[in-house]
């Protein structure tokens, strides 16, 4: 477990020289190559009510007809306006990376092109997670040959070095203020993944984790949502509901289905249990496109929004205040919920 901080100060290279930032300071300092950064273990002093946002789902491909060099369209590559909305967000002490940091492949030619000059700026305060997208090989949707080292998302590794947990296949944990945060890595079969089953690696490190620490509040992150909103079987991940819910976690936070969802407090069924539930947010709405929802899927979410956009997180003591900034600025749904303790 990784000791906590709410200021999420970080340590890079500008010019040659070490400076720490936070995300107020990010506005002043250049973007950086990934080989140009630091990243320290999260650990700094506590402070009350950190704030973080949580996006994935993000910059498209460059052959994406919607590209339009890194302009965008209103239905895709929005990538340049949601992440300098979050940029500007400067309340941000930290970035939840929910996955596809890069389509259609995470090809290092296409990062340098599209997601280094926007998503690319917040890299210093980003704790990212695996999309399976970071894995993809073969041919992309445009004809071009993904990178052979995805067989282990090598390119995604190597982008976000140490914040991106190598050594542990991409899972981790840290505290914010009164918050235990949970990272996992949702592509199962893949090697060096550690599994999601309920006897697998990185599920009994995850029963571990969640046992060891002291914190009130729980929130977990990864790609791929249990409750989808669309005919995709999201039934893998129910096994980390069940130690997650156990454990009187409160949110889960994933991506992958481009919208917006929030769902009420669930059991890992399902089920409305608003005493014991986690409520999941869906937020695959960093830039890429747009899914189709299905509106007979159940459980149904409590909103639903095609929009670009990214949640930002209040994490209080005993509870959190959530606003979905859509890409006009706007305030497009809140949410708040009491912690279970």
């Amino acid at each position: 477990m990784l000791s906590g901080d709410t200021s999420r100060l970080r340590a890079v290279m500008v010019g040659g020289v070490v400076v720490v930032v936070g995300l107020a300071a990010l506005a002043t300092v250049p973007t950086l190559d990934a080989a140009a950064q630091s990243w320290p273990s999260e650990g700094a002093a506590v402070t009350t009510s950190p704030v973080i946002g949580a996006v994935g789902d993000m910059a498209c491909d460059p052959s994406d007809p919607h590209f339009k060099e890194g302009k965008g369209t209103s239905t895709g590559c929005a990538e340049d306006t949601v992440s300098g909305l979050m940029l500007a967000d400067t309340s941000l002490v930290a970035v939840l990376g929910l996955g596809d940091f890069q389509y259609s492949c995470g090809d290092p030619a296409d990062y340098a092109v599209s997601y280094n000059p926007t998503w690319g700026r917040l890299d210093p305060v980003m704790d990212p997670v695996a999309g399976n997208h970071e894995y993809q090989t073969g041919k992309d949707a445009f004809g071009k040959t993904c990178p052979r080292d995805n067989t282990t998302a090598q390119s995604y590794f190597s982008h976000f070095g140490a914040a991106a947990h190598p050594a542990t296949g991409g899972h981790f944990s840290f505290d914010l203020g009164t918050w235990h945060l949970v990272a996992l890595n949702g592509n199962c079969a893949r090697t060096g993944v550690g599994g999601c089953s309920a006897s697998s690696p990185q599920t009994t490190w995850l029963k571990q984790d969640l046992a060891a620490t002291r914190q009130p509040c729980v929130a977990a992150f990864w790609h791929q949502p249990l409750f989808t909103g669309t005919h995709e079987d999201g039934s893998a991940y129910r096994a980390w509901w069940k130690v997650l819910y156990a454990a009187h976690a409160d949110v889960v936070l994933n991506a992958h289905i481009h919208d917006f969802q929030r769902y009420p407090a669930l059991d890992p069924s399902g089920n409305p249990d608003p005493t014991r539930g986690i409520t999941e947010y869906v937020v695959g709405t960093g830039g890429e496109g747009f899914t189709e929802f299905v509106s007979t899927i159940k459980p149904k979410p409590v909103i639903h929004l095609q929009r670009f956009g990214y949640l930002r997180i209040r994490l209080n003591a005993s509870g959190w205040r959530a606003k979905f900034i859509d890409s006009t600025g706007a305030v497009a749904d809140t949410s708040t919920g009491t912690c279970h303790g």
